[in-house]
């Protein structure tokens, strides 16, 4: 019931937006191109954002679909003549490789009005392009699986080094940002932190795996099937089977469960400048980020909804919905990480997959 009243919110600034966005219709022969990750993201993009936007300022979007890294390379490839893409979705840990070579224009906050509503935590210290979102890093693990076993509920990262539960832990791999997750707090429960992977290394090679899953598709047939009962994971991957009624639960590790974010950034040298810098506020602002919500559980990054969310607490317990939420997770060190992450894999080779 809870659910469905707020779509039915959602869905009536959905048609406002509508109306108004029909009544203020601008012409443009305008295409801008934004380098998205494809399918339902797409799809929520064009629900709550391309249609009004196109609708009020007369700018098409067109989607340009890869994964981060993909994106990146393209961006490199085409330095010194005119981007592929105006605007790009990226991972944090991506942003970070994309300043360092140049394919990224700041944004200066008076350049997009709803900037001024984000977190300062969604806001990049430099200057580059914002989170419009905010996921964490945790663990799901099976209900009953634990009750059976007569595990204690798990309440640390530290549990999953339990003995009992040998054999059944899927480990993600490093290419996965839940394995990326994972070895950070690994190196700091073994007293270093993302500067010392080989700490972090060694720590997990005592887990006696199930598995080293490479995609969240894998790990949601390695708990689905029971082969596995615990396992790194985000929150809105998590809560998907939760909310299907599996015997699933959540975890944000008491000692250090981690924020994520996706970045929207402007590409240096798009001929769209403008357009491109009016979609990312479209996508900053209130209607997108509570259709996001309603869509898939991942925190919106424009603080003047807290109160809104505030009144749904079914919902907003799915995600980072409030300062509070915010505070409870750490942010990985991503310059030192990315710097060590050759060494890491390299160590996890030879140390953990190898056994």
């Amino acid at each position: 019931m809870i659910k469905s009243a707020f779509g039915l919110c959602i869905a009536g600034l959905l048609v406002l937006g509508s109306i108004l966005s029909a009544q203020a219709q601008q012409k443009s022969d305008v295409t801008i191109k934004v380098g998205s990750y494809g399918g339902a993201f797409d799809a929520l993009q064009t629900k709550y954002a391309v249609s009004l936007f196109t609708a009020r300022t007369g700018v098409k979007v067109e989607f340009v679909d890869a994964n981060a890294d993909d994106h990146l390379a393209k961006l490199i490839a085409s330095k010194g003549r005119e981007p592929p893409i105006d605007v790009v979705y990226l991972d944090d840990s991506v942003q970070v490789k994309a300043i360092a070579a140049g394919v990224l224009s700041k944004i200066a906050e008076g350049e997009v009005p709803n900037l001024k509503y984000v977190y300062d935590e969604a806001k990049n210290p430099d200057g580059y392009g914002p989170a419009m979102d905010f996921y964490s890093c945790g663990f799901i693990y099976n209900v009953e699986k634990f009750k059976e076993a007569a595990i204690p509920v798990p309440t640390s990262w530290a549990d999953l080094w339990n003995p009992v539960l040998a054999g059944h832990v899927g480990i993600p791999t490093l290419n996965t940002t839940m394995g990326q997750c994972f070895l950070a707090a690994a190196e700091r429960l073994a007293g270093g932190d993302e500067s010392t992977p080989e700490k972090g290394i060694a720590k997990i090679a005592e887990i006696k795996a199930q598995s080293y899953p490479g995609s969240s598709s894998t790990i949601t047939a390695l708990l689905t099937s029971g082969s596995a009962w615990v396992v790194p994971w985000l929150n809105g991957r998590s809560w998907d089977l939760i909310d299907k009624g599996l015997p699933f639960a959540y975890v944000l590790p008491k000692e250090d469960a981690y924020r994520g974010v996706t970045d929207i950034d402007v590409v240096a040298g798009t001929k769209h400048r403008a357009e491109a810098l009016a979609y990312v506020n479209e996508i900053l602002g209130p209607l997108f980020q509570l259709g996001m919500v309603n869509e898939f559980p991942y925190g919106p990054t424009n603080k003047m909804l807290v109160p809104i969310l505030a009144a749904y607490p079914k919902v907003a317990k799915k995600f980072p919905a409030s300062p509070e939420d915010l505070n409870r997770l750490k942010s990985i060190n991503w310059p030192i990480f990315n710097k060590m992450i050759p060494k890491a894999v390299d160590l996890w080779n030879r140390q953990v997959t190898s056994q």
